[in-house]
């Protein structure tokens, strides 16, 4: 009996495997050579290849569509196993499912399932796998992160935890053309497969046994009962967690936006949010595509009515939301439900997680609802004394907010306390960095992107071994109805403040010592950074470099700067200086 096992055994592992290839005529190879069935029982098994087990009433329809179906269905399910010389299907089996033998492989050239368009229903099937499984060149985007998933083989657990926008279908998809797998978005035996929400109901078992690549993609908040499990039983060195975060805008500067112009480019990053998915719909469309508002809005469905309609009255507050706000907009009761499932955080006051998903919601408001609710929350923070909150929504409602301004908000958007003089530059300085965050190399000079009211960055400098003058050249991006992409210039001598936008011309007149750049609000710029010996008319003059306006960051009140001309003094106390117009 034991010999008669091990014969078996053998046999089972020495079978050939026969291949069905993926890419152009639709045929079966088994070691080098052709397998011939009709063009219907490849058809059959093609589809049990791609789609998974399927009933034989299913398949009868769609090879057949005739009350004779069925029994043609018999027929040719007998000639399979004539052509294979062996049995294909055991007898009685209903669903239909592919013998272990048979093996799709995604290889060939051309297009997919070349001459199975005509065999009987299934024209539209086959155009759908033909989309589904298109070559493509690769993506412009996350080559470093596909360049490391390359290494994985299969059986594994990848889960891609990412935001609306972040493209988890497509980086599957691309890793299954890199892998060398066949796509699937229902479970199958082997390939690769992309599961999302809402997952399928089966048996843990089943898929801890799967040979397959295993591709998850995970909503933000609470993480479902289908994860967790699956977590819990996947043995740690085949599976991995990525958080998929939005493009940083040199690699999406490189790649989707790559040949448009800085405010084409910059406006659809941050419009989008930096989501690979959106970048291309915001340059399609600059007022509201369509297709990222109808995804948020589907995802949105998972809320509770009471807490989506919340979540959209909310959407007039930008940045941190006040409690008063909270209040005033009937949010309150829904708060914990809304962070649970991802769409506000908390960092020591709510908001939501991305400032471009607020974006889109406010842009189904109607215009007397926006109203309305800017009216409530002006209101509600006036009587709390918040000031700064309040000026926001004033100016939502078109009316006064200036006298609400903090001092360094109103020196940077209204120029007040402007201090200038005439200078001219002379040679050219070293400017040292010590270190900075948020601020990348770009060129010759450096590229920054704020997504999010709360993010900052920084540029840190040596200190100057004498009186110079700081010109910042360079683009600006930030959308119309906020504050803006904002500087603040700091030393020892105080700070100034101003707002960088569209393309700007700065210089400004520092003294001796150490200096830093932190930008804040929200906003992209690109910009270069030089510094001059600072000159006088006369010997600018000489030079033949006319002299320039700069903005005197050390002065302390206007009347303390010398005239035009004049050589400039010691420094003086804190800066009060504002943008040059």
């Amino acid at each position: 009996m034991k010999g008669k096992e091990g014969n078996a055994l053998k046999r089972a592992l020495n079978d050939p495997v026969y291949a069905l290839p993926l890419f152009g005529r639709a045929r079966v190879l088994c070691q080098g050579k052709e397998v011939r069935p009709s063009r219907k029982g490849l058809a059959l098994l093609y589809y049990l290849a791609l789609e998974g087990p399927t009933s034989r009433a299913r398949l009868a329809d769609l090879l057949y569509g005739h009350g004779s179906a069925l029994q043609n269905l018999r027929v040719e399910l007998h000639r399979l196993g004539q052509a294979f010389g062996r049995e294909v299907f055991p007898k009685g089996q209903d669903p239909l499912s592919l013998p272990s033998w048979l093996k799709l492989e995604a290889s060939g050239h051309g297009e997919a399932l070349e001459g199975l368009e005509e065999v009987g229903s299934l024209w539209e099937w086959v155009q759908e796998v033909r989309a589904r499984h298109e070559p493509a060149p690769g993506l412009p985007w996350r080559q470093e992160l596909l360049r490391e998933l390359s290494a994985l083989r299969s059986p594994f657990l990848l889960v891609l935890r990412g935001r609306i926008g972040a493209g988890q279908r497509a980086l599957a998809q691309e890793l299954a053309r890199v892998l060398g797998l066949a796509f699937h978005q229902s479970l199958r035996p082997e390939g690769l497969i992309y599961l999302e929400s809402p997952y399928p109901q089966v048996p843990l078992r089943e898929i801890l046994r799967s040979k397959a690549f295993l591709v998850l993609s995970l909503d933000p908040g609470e993480d479902p009962r289908f994860f967790l499990e699956l977590r819990a039983h996947y043995p740690p060195e085949r599976m991995r967690v990525l958080e998929l975060a939005p493009l940083s805008w040199l690699e999406a500067r490189q790649g989707l936006l790559a040949g448009h112009t800085f405010q084409q480019a910059a406006g659809a990053y941050f419009l989008a949010g930096g989501q690979p998915e959106w970048i291309p719909e915001w340059l399609a469309c600059t007022t509201s595509p369509q297709r990222p508002l109808a995804q948020l809005r589907l995802k949105a469905r998972w809320l509770s009515e009471p807490a989506r309609v919340a979540l959209e009255r909310l959407s007039v507050v930008s940045g941190f939301i006040p409690e008063q706000a909270l209040d005033a907009l009937g949010a309150l009761p829904y708060l914990e439900e809304l962070e649970r499932k991802g769409w506000l955080v908390y960092q020591g006051g709510y908001r939501f997680a991305r400032e471009a998903e607020r974006r889109l919601f406010y842009s189904t408001l109607s215009p007397g609802r926006r109203h309305e609710l800017h009216e409530r929350a002006a209101t509600a923070l006036a009587l709390a004394g918040r000031g700064q909150v309040e000026a926001w929504h004033r100016k939502a409602l078109g009316e006064s907010y200036e006298g609400l301004l903090e001092p360094h908000l109103r020196e940077a958007l209204l120029g007040e306390g402007r201090v200038w003089a005439k200078r001219g530059l002379g040679r050219e300085l070293a400017l040292l960095t010590q270190g900075g965050e948020g601020v990348f190399p770009l060129g010759q000079g450096f590229g920054l992107a704020l997504l999010e009211l709360g993010e900052k960055a920084r540029l840190d400098f040596s200190s100057l071994e004498e009186e110079a003058v700081l010109e910042l050249l360079g683009e600006a991006y930030a959308p119309e109805d906020s504050w803006g992409l904002l500087l603040s210039v700091r030393g020892a001598w105080g700070e100034g403040h101003l707002r960088l936008e569209g393309s700007f011309a700065h210089r400004l007149l520092l003294p001796q010592g150490p200096f830093h750049l932190r930008f804040s609000g929200v906003g992209v710029a690109e910009f270069t950074l030089r510094a001059y010996r600072p000159r006088s008319d006369e010997g600018a003059f000489r030079t033949g470099k006319a002299p320039v306006d700069v903005w005197v960051l050390a002065a302390k009140k206007a009347q303390e700067v010398p005239e035009q001309g004049e050589k400039k003094g010691k420094n003086q106390g804190r800066g009060e200086g504002n943008v040059h117009p």
